[in-house]
């Protein structure tokens, strides 16, 4: 992140799609709004949603594009780890798309940091709906 911001973005992923980051087939994450604090080398934490409820990774941002829903599926469709079907009923009553290109992906899968842990090291820890940020010296502690 640039050096005036401390905060690091967190995103819920579901299971099937987390698995697809961290094996390589999934290079961009969808949204339907724009995370704003974050930009190019913004540092990305992965947290896997339920039933798995454990923090899996960081990453960069190498890039945060949007456009209307059909024409991001043209552009990213095939790097997005789902199918045309499963991304037109996610975009079916949005107007603006997003994609978070990631790159220099780290797996915490040997050591994986459940939700517990999380919740004791920052209190009123939820996992967010979609993304939130959290202060980057956690990374300190974890």
């Amino acid at each position: 992140m640039s050096s005036k911001n401390n905060q690091l973005l967190l995103i819920s992923v579901k299971p099937q799609y987390a698995r697809k980051i961290f094996s390589g087939e999934k290079t961009v994450e969808l949204r339907k709004s724009a995370p704003r604090k974050a930009n190019k080398d913004s540092l990305l934490l992965i947290y896997v949603t339920s039933p798995v409820k454990e923090l899996w990774g960081i990453c960069k941002i190498d890039e945060i594009i949007s456009n209307n829903p059909m024409d991001l599926w043209d552009e990213i469709g095939d790097k997005t780890g789902i199918s045309k079907k499963e991304y037109s009923a996610y975009y079916k009553k949005s107007n603006n798309a997003y994609g978070i290109k990631l790159k220099d992906i780290k797996n915490f899968l040997d050591n994986p940091i459940k939700l517990t842990l999380l919740k004791d090291l920052i209190p009123g820890f939820a996992p967010p709906q979609t993304y939130r940020y959290i202060d980057k010296n956690i990374m300190n502690l974890i």
